[in-house]
């Protein structure tokens, strides 16, 4: 049966900027800005005097969050790499100074996380070696300061595992067709046993998204109902938590009756249990992706051969004016729906959509055939059409469905 879906608030639609081949959901976003000293309050260099009050430790560690928070600037590539390298070994030198003047101060466990970030940025910029990070985790694992500092650190060694792959593309970034990598042998195990050891730890849900990926990959339904269940259990409200969920109850609506109330850009309301009779294609699409469009032109080629099919567009793009505009140069005619959510777009958190193109075919009957990205839809759409239609009072609602 499916598993219910909860949504704590519409998902940020802002795309975030990916840096490069090793990086990772934990690593801190590379800033390229390099603070002055008159911003930083001085060079770093140690005092003379161990400093013992409240306030010197906060002057400390403000100085910390100003150079861990300084925007990034557009200058040649040559130069922000030189200006990247430098603002990282600075602020490396000032949680080193912190967690020795303070080694239990109130800020020490979110020290430890930025440190552990910047090392992982200093060993993967060009030239960059992750000794020092490797040095620094088994330091902590030998003696952790605090919980939440050994779950940091194992969830850094685990990012030094030949062959992590980072993070999978989430669902606020911008629309994109890229596959996702599958995991090297030996990951799923570490992930597993990560998540055994810290269950309610703030990067599970993460590696939880991997796992439960590489399970689809293998068709392994069991494993990807646990994760699912761990994930509503511990997670509810996490971003993570609502596409593996949204995407297990599109596995599971397979075979069953897809019922979908739409609102259109023009302010229709559309019910796909008034198209029972007909094959209908739902496909979700950007008119800024150049994937996109071209599924949107097969799928209006293959409704043009076949009359009898319906379709709806659910679009991702800002606005609905930017939608209609793409709608108009692709020569395209059926409804379109766009929220202005973007990713956070209801239908696509519901069912876990997390690329486009990505169509969703049901049968003549109302039972949902399948959803897929790229072209195979055109397989399940062609079964769709040679489906008998129901008799006509088949067409209620059934409580299949989510």
């Amino acid at each position: 049966m499916p598993i219910s879906v909860r949504h704590a608030k519409p998902l940020d639609t802002t795309p975030a900027n990916a840096r490069g081949a090793r990086r990772t959901a934990y690593a801190v976003v590379l800033l390229l800005g390099f603070a002055s000293s008159a911003t930083l309050g001085g060079t770093g260099t140690q005092p003379a005097a161990r400093p013992t009050d409240a306030s010197a430790e906060e002057t400390l560690w403000q100085r910390i969050a100003t150079l861990h928070a300084t925007p990034p600037t557009s200058q040649p590539f040559e130069q922000w790499f030189v200006t990247a390298q430098r603002r990282d070994a600075l602020l490396r030198d000032q949680l080193r100074l912190y967690l020795t003047l303070y080694p239990g101060g109130q800020h020490r466990d979110e020290a430890i996380r930025i440190e552990l970030a910047n090392l992982f940025e200093l060993g993967t910029l060009r030239g960059g070696d992750l000794a020092p990070l490797r040095a620094r985790i088994a330091e902590i694992l030998r003696a952790p300061p605090s919980p939440a500092a050994e779950e940091e650190a194992a969830y850094a060694e685990l990012l030094c595992q030949p062959g992590e792959p980072g993070p999978p593309p989430p669902p606020t970034r911008q629309a994109t067709t890229a596959p996702i990598r599958p995991l090297d042998i030996d990951l799923p195990a570490a992930y597993r046993r990560y998540i055994a050891r810290y269950p309610r730890g703030r990067h599970v849900p993460r590696l939880a998204t991997r796992l439960f990926e590489e399970a689809a990959r293998h068709a392994d339904r069991e494993g990807m109902r646990a994760i699912a269940e761990h994930l509503g259990t511990h997670f509810p409200n996490h971003e993570e938590t609502e596409m593996v969920l949204g995407t297990w109850n599109r596995l599971e609506s397979v075979g069953r009756p897809f019922w979908a109330a739409l609102r259109t850009i023009d302010e229709r309301t559309l019910d796909t249990r008034e198209y029972v009779g007909h094959p209908v294609l739902i496909v979700v699409w950007a008119g800024f992706d150049d994937a996109a469009r071209q599924c949107v032109q097969r799928v209006e080629q293959f409704r043009c051969t076949y009359p009898d099919v319906r379709v709806i567009g659910v679009a991702l793009d800002e606005t609905a004016d930017a939608t209609r505009v793409a709608a108009r140069a692709l020569g395209i005619e059926w409804p379109q729906c766009n929220d202005g959510r973007g990713w956070g777009d209801e239908f696509t958190r519901n069912w876990g959509v997390r690329q486009v193109p990505f169509v969703f075919v049901i049968d003549r009957a109302g039972m949902l055939a399948g959803a897929t990205g790229g072209d195979n839809w055109e397989r399940l759409a062609a079964q769709a059409l040679v489906q008998r239609a129901p008799p006509p009072d088949s067409g209620s609602a059934s409580d299949g469905n989510p």
